[in-house]
């Protein structure tokens, strides 16, 4: 390991740090006071709300840590070429190459290190925050079991529902049971699926059992729609419900194929499988286009101007990657291709930026 290697990975990672501690710090206090008078009215106390948002730092990690890394090499390497640093090291005949190679290892390292903390951490630590939200603050007893089924505990209820999609507000595979006083059950309702309008869930295909008291009595009612009396909004039903970004990839696997044997469309789950495999890579094409842009020399004076120039393509990267997955949501691009397009596209244009770098 060269000297210079040891300098260029030393100034990016200071750099690094000094970006993830800023940003981390402004979404904590943002969050904190948005969250703070959820938890007040709740009766829990502020330390909670502290250890809820200690819970969702990994997640947002995995979300700012690649816009961070691109900022510190901008940072690092604009720094060295404002201050002719490059210019004498290319009159000791060393080239861009020297100077990319620590990036990549980076970019590399940072792309493991993504992929590891999303895998492990991740989905561990959102349940438990899911968990303090809805249990201490929501004062609901939901729970997603193993096979992500949703169970949710009421004063007179227990309803279980199979699968919940958060974009329509819809729920399919549900069943209300509905129990008297002495803990007796009095009313089962199976639907095949649901829909919440107007504040309340309207079932399809629904078929009511009402039980008497004795035993062997009870009466059958099919209902095309029906409106079901229970106390279950959206909001919980999406906290309750994991998302693809709350699961590894053996767990969302697992899920992909029990939700194409029970019959269901499992297409955005594709597409997001193959998402977080894509997600980490961008890691190394961001080290490519840091260090190209950074080493342009007509920008060596003006550096903000450079963190400007970087940000703004790693913006467009964001915007045309969402517009490639939502594509693959609507089943017009294929989920590999939904997932990989932008990574392929943007390392292209990085590797130009090199490429044309002085």
């Amino acid at each position: 390991m060269t000297i210079l290697f040891r300098y260029v990975v030393r100034e990016v990672l200071t750099t690094f740090f000094i970006v993830l501690v800023a940003v981390l710090s402004i979404y904590v206090a943002i969050d904190f006071i948005e969250k703070i008078d959820n938890f007040m009215e709740a009766g829990v106390s502020a330390t909670r709300c502290v250890v809820y948002l200690m819970y969702k730092l990994p997640f947002i990690f995995v979300q700012i840590a690649p816009v961070g890394f691109l900022l510190s090499i901008l940072v690092a390497l604009g720094l060295m070429n404002k201050n002719n640093e490059v210019i004498a090291l290319k009159s000791c005949g060393i080239g861009k190459a020297r100077l990319l190679k620590p990036t990549m290892v980076l970019g590399v390292f940072f792309c493991a290190g993504l992929f590891v903390v999303a895998e492990m951490i991740v989905p561990v630590f959102m349940i438990n925050a899911n968990q303090i939200w809805l249990q201490e603050v929501r004062k609901k007893n939901i729970y997603a079991s193993k096979t992500n089924d949703i169970w949710m505990r009421a004063a007179r209820q227990i309803i279980h529902i199979k699968q919940y999609v958060p974009e329509k507000k819809r729920v399919t595979g549900i069943t209300i049971h509905t129990f008297d006083d002495s803990f007796r059950l009095i009313e089962r309702v199976d639907a095949a699926s649901g829909v919440f309008k107007n504040g309340h869930w309207q079932l399809d295909d629904a078929v009511e059992q009402v039980f008497g008291a004795d035993r062997g009595a009870h009466q059958i009612n099919l209902h095309d729609t029906m409106t079901a009396d229970i106390d279950l909004n959206p909001e919980d039903l999406a906290r309750a419900a994991k998302q693809s970004d709350e699961m590894g990839l053996a767990e969302l696997g697992r899920y992909i194929q029990k939700v194409e044997r029970e019959g269901y469309g499992a297409t955005r789950y594709r597409v997001d499988y193959q998402s977080k495999i894509a997600a980490p890579f961008v890691c190394i094409f961001l080290s490519v286009l840091g260090a190209g842009i950074a080493l342009r020399g007509k920008m060596r004076e003006g550096l903000p101007v450079s963190i400007t120039y970087g940000l703004g393509i790693a913006f467009l990267y964001w915007i045309f990657n969402s517009f490639c997955l939502s594509l693959g949501y609507a089943e017009m691009l294929p989920p590999v291709v939904a997932a990989w397009v932008a990574n392929l596209v943007f390392f292209s244009v990085a590797g130009f930026l090199l490429l044309n770098t002085n």
